[in-house]
């Protein structure tokens, strides 16, 4: 914990007082070391709910673009060309009591959804997005490896999106049971030979959609190898910047391949109205801390996890 200057909102600009704010997998790859933009002296998170000067609860939207470049106009946002994101680069981030975000940024929240649920906005959004530009057709075969925050929300849209035959693999028995509650018709821990002989045997003929929720190198091949011919893997995960995978058996089954990363401004208002309408929810595997124990929080959540799929740091109960 250290004391840092407090943000001067710049034009156009408001201040969000910071009540709750969620660890993403992101900030855990800062916290170990392994991201090249997010080195000690930043401020991390972005994932965040608080209270404007007036009062108003909000939700933040942390991914801000410019508005007027091409990618922005055409209405890829998350493609902007001077693109930021809190707890980025040079962008502090949420870890914090204030944050300083445009004001078009800000969404305001009904009194039926708890701080709790909302945080959980921007990792949803991401999901929305992927699902959006991949346009499963009905009835569609699913697989997910990596069965953490991201697979587990990958999960909870694909079911609204009618996926059948779900297939959650992972490394980790708690969140797979947690899988399993949330509507996973199998899950499989390929951490052993074994289980993945197990998920290939499942897999059968392949699904028709593949999503890497992990990023790490086995994680990618693997998705590759459920994949039927003919159908599409959806890379999400961050987890290694470089990974090999077996391009000639992928390419002799003409997989389709879809890259997904972050959202859209309209991706995060649909997220938001998921979570308002109750039709996704983590509130069960939901945890909170305050934000003075953040470093046990992280280490945690970096090393030891079990069944939680979102830690929550409090930084401030109410106003």
């Amino acid at each position: 914990m250290q004391n840092a200057p407090r943000p001067q909102p710049a034009t156009g600009e408001v201040e969000v007082t910071v009540q709750l704010t969620g660890i993403c997998g992101s900030d855990i790859s800062g916290f170990l070391g392994h991201s090249a933009l997010r080195k000690p002296g930043l401020i991390l998170g972005h994932e965040l709910v608080g209270w404007l000067d007036d009062g108003r609860r909000v939700v933040v939207n942390p991914l801000i673009s410019c508005g007027h470049c091409e990618s922005c106009l055409s209405g890829a946002q998350n493609q902007c060309v001077s693109w930021r994101l809190l707890g980025l680069g040079n962008t502090q981030g949420s870890f914090a009591e204030f944050v300083s975000i445009p004001e078009s940024q800000i969404h305001d929240l009904p009194h039926s959804l708890p701080s709790s649920s909302a945080v959980l906005a921007e990792p949803l959004a991401n999901l929305v997005h992927l699902f959006r530009i991949a346009a499963p057709a009905p009835m569609f075969r699913l697989a997910i490896v990596g069965a953490g925050t991201m697979g587990s929300l990958a999960l909870s849209v694909a079911r609204l999106n009618g996926a059948q035959d779900i297939l959650l693999t992972d490394v980790n028995d708690a969140r797979l049971a947690v899988a399993k509650q949330l509507g996973a018709a199998a899950t499989i821990n390929t951490s052993t030979a074994e289980g993945l002989a197990a998920a290939l045997h499942a897999a059968g003929r392949g699904f028709d959609l593949v999503i890497d929720a992990s990023g790490g190198a086995a994680a990618r091949q693997m998705a590759f190898d459920l994949t039927r011919p003919g159908g599409m893997v959806a890379l999400l995960g961050m987890g290694a910047q470089k990974s090999e995978v077996n391009f000639v058996a992928s390419i002799r089954k003409e997989h389709r391949v879809v890259m997904s990363f972050a959202y859209t401004p309209g991706d995060f208002r649909r997220a938001l109205d998921l979570l308002i309408t109750g039709k996704v929810d983590l509130a069960p595997w939901t945890e909170r801390t305050p934000l003075e124990h953040g470093q046990q929080a992280l280490d945690r959540m970096s090393h030891a996890p079990g069944a939680t799929l979102k830690m929550l740091l409090e930084v401030r109960s109410a106003l």
